[in-house]
């Protein structure tokens, strides 16, 4: 648990990759342009590129003419890609000559296209910058920045609606430009009436401003308050194109791990899909021949309780209480091998072998594995040490059509929703669903290879797999068997939904049902995601889940929503499954068929610490159980109520 918080904490500041070192607001006159534009320093044009070898470089920055008002113009070059070398300082003069609109220029880490009203956090730049109007005078800022990180980032005026107009570069730090970079493209700008109100409730601040002034304080006027009084920034208006979190800063997208013909925003767990609009916790890191490295987890220590008056241990191990920690933590490499194609490396580990132990964690109704050759019931089994070691090619044709395979021992696969761990619906509750065996359960399976074809938002996949689930040795690899078969379809309709059908044949399915031969499981699940703002996101899945076997059917149902504001979340699941006396281990004499079960929780969530590199919250959660009255006795009733107050450790958002 340590070594992950720390790999955590360690992301901290990693996205401030400029540092304004200061700023100075100037006065100048129209003809003064072409004396400072003398002082320039002379980069090398090719193409949209500009590249400079020194690492002092003086840039004149000018707003476009009238007939492409968003837009820069530097050496000439509209909206060029900026070259520079590694750890280069830019001294800036911004000049505004728009005639009735006021611009600025911001460097830093836009994943994805920009919103009408981008988050400046974390960049560096100028003030917004007031339009000349009829005066001969033109207000301008001097400005020095220094590159701290190489990468390819972006810069960009922050006013509403001109960089989702058009109006922003790339610039590449340390690094050569791809073939393939995405350019602003040229529009016609018209005014809305919310267009000068400042859409930004924080200040950018200045990560190393000179001891003299501040020079970020003076940038930002107060937000435009609500009527609670509270701050509220700027809703997205129809001109706003998409917010990706999956996008390099180069505006062209950010490859899935799994697909280069993917983007990175839609990666769940395994070879699933979520939607294209779903927000990322993690820590990436471009390297300077395209590679990219992205580390991401969640830890929770608590305690955590639960009702009812059933002796819920498994081999005299475990109570209806306890402290525990459960954990994840994830690494995911990409490398270009060519211009269409890449090679992936995954790995996931988890460490609940050693906090949890053999026995895991209380869960009513929860059922599945074994614990020293008992079955564990009312208990969530540990997670396997080694829980994902994956390898993947992909390769594609066009921009819309490409395929992939996926190698993994352990892996996924194409099987169910992306599983809970790794749905933002469900990312802030500590517990997993009492559905988990009918629906993702097969997300770590000792041996699985899957190839897919993905045309644009539509994926077809298919799996060979060990259906067996991992023995109770945590800390060891299963040998593989690739006894089972699954196929899925996957469709991103939009931006915000994401589809999936799959069905799956599974042979000798469950360790602790040995008279199970052949299970049969199909699931369906729609995901629906909705991003606001950098600031607030809701985040939604709807699961069914159909076990079936020579022994009858069994369904389960969940329903989940998380709901991210400020520093603040709410979040629930509600569960219904159909569970038999053998998965819930009731002795003789016990009642026939399926029993439904459910579980109904919500909680609550309050970052203590929040856009640091690794967000730290504490919250709590209540749970309602319900069970059949017919097993009332073995539950002492059949209602039953748990709670559970936690720490959650992540990584902090990429925005």
């Amino acid at each position: 648990m340590i070594t992950i918080a720390a790999a955590l904490a360690s992301s901290a500041f990693a996205h401030t990759a400029f540092t304004l070192v200061s700023s100075e607001k100037k006065t100048i006159k129209e003809a003064d342009i072409a004396t400072f534009e003398k002082s320039r320093t002379v980069g090398t044009v090719e193409g949209a590129n500009l590249r400079f070898t020194t690492n002092n470089i003086r840039l004149i920055v000018l707003t476009g003419p009238e007939d492409d008002m968003l837009s820069y113009r530097i050496q000439g070059v509209r909206n060029p890609n900026l070259v520079v070398p590694a750890g280069a300082t830019l001294r800036i003069l911004f000049i505004n000559i728009d005639v009735d609109m006021r611009h600025d220029i911001r460097f830093g880490h836009v994943a994805g296209e920009f919103t009408a009203t981008p988050e400046i956090q974390g960049t560096a730049g100028s003030a917004k910058v007031n339009s000349r109007g009829s005066s001969d005078l033109i207000e301008a800022e001097d400005l020095v920045i220094k590159a701290t990180e190489n990468g390819a980032y972006k810069y960009f005026c922050s006013v509403r609606s001109h960089a989702n107009g058009g109006m922003w570069g790339n610039i590449f730090v340390g690094i050569k430009p791809g073939s393939n970079v995405k350019m602003s493209e040229r529009s016609e700008h018209v005014h809305s009436p919310d267009e000068e109100k400042d859409d930004h409730a924080h200040p950018a601040p200045a990560a190393s401003p000179t001891p003299a002034k501040k020079p970020d304080e003076h940038q930002h006027e107060p937000a435009q308050p609500d009527h609670t009084g509270h701050s509220m920034p700027a809703e997205p208006t129809e001109a706003a194109t998409e917010h990706k979190h999956g996008e390099a800063s180069t505006g062209h997208k950010m490859s899935s791990s799994i697909n280069i013909g993917e983007p990175m925003s839609r990666e769940g767990s395994g070879t699933a899909w979520v939607p294209d609009s779903s927000p990322t916790y993690a820590y990436t890191k471009m390297y300077a021949d395209g590679s990219m490295l992205m580390l991401h987890g969640t830890a929770f220590l608590r305690y955590t309780s639960i009702g009812s008056n059933r002796d819920v241990s498994v081999a005299g191990k475990g109570s209806r209480s306890r402290f525990d920690a459960p954990s994840m933590f994830m690494a995911m490499y990409t490398k270009p091998v060519g211009e269409n194609s890449q090679i992936g490396l995954r790995a996931m580990v988890s460490a609940d072998p050693l906090i949890e132990r053999g026995y895991g964690y209380p869960l009513l109704y929860q059922s599945g594995e074994l614990y020293r050759g008992e079955p564990i019931h009312d208990r969530q089994h540990p997670h396997d040490f080694v829980s994902e070691l994956a390898a993947t090619y992909s390769y594609k044709f066009d921009d819309k059509n490409s395929i992939f395979v996926y190698a993994g021992l352990p892996g996924e696969p194409a099987l169910g929703p992306p599983m809970f761990l790794h749905r933002l619906s469900g990312m802030n509750n500590p517990d997993a669903p009492i559905g988990h065996h009918w629906q993702d359960a097969t997300h770590i399976t000792y041996g699985v290879i899957t190839a897919g074809f993905t045309h644009d938002k539509f994926k077809f996949e298919a799996s060979a797999f060990n259906g067996t689930e991992p023995d109770d040795n945590r800390w060891a690899f299963d040998p593989p068997k690739p006894n089972s078969f699954s196929g899925r379809f996957s469709f991103n309709p939009t931006k915000e939904l994401s589809f999936q059908i799959s069905h799956g044949y599974l042979k000798h399915p469950e360790r602790s049902e040995p008279e199970l031969k052949v299970l049969r499981r199909t699931t369906a699940s729609a995901i629906f995601n909705k991003s606001f703002s950098s600031e607030r996101n809701w985040s939604n899945a709807l699961v069914w889940g159909r076990n079936s076997s020579d022994q009858g059917n069994s369904n389960s149902f969940l329903f989940e929503s998380n709901y991210e504001f400020d520093k603040n979340a709410v979040f629930g699941r509600f569960e219904q499954v159909q569970k038999n006396a053998h998965e819930l281990v009731l002795d003789e004499p016990h009642p026939e068929g399926n029993l439904w079960v459910g579980a109904y929780s919500i909680g609550y969530l309050r970052d203590v610490v929040k856009d640091r590199g690794i967000d730290v919250g504490i919250g709590g959660m209540a749970t309602f159980n319900t069970n059949p009255s017919s097993i009332s006795s073995v539950y002492g009733g059949t209602t039953h109520a748990g709670w559970q107050f936690f720490v959650r450790l992540r990584p902090s958002r990429i925005k």
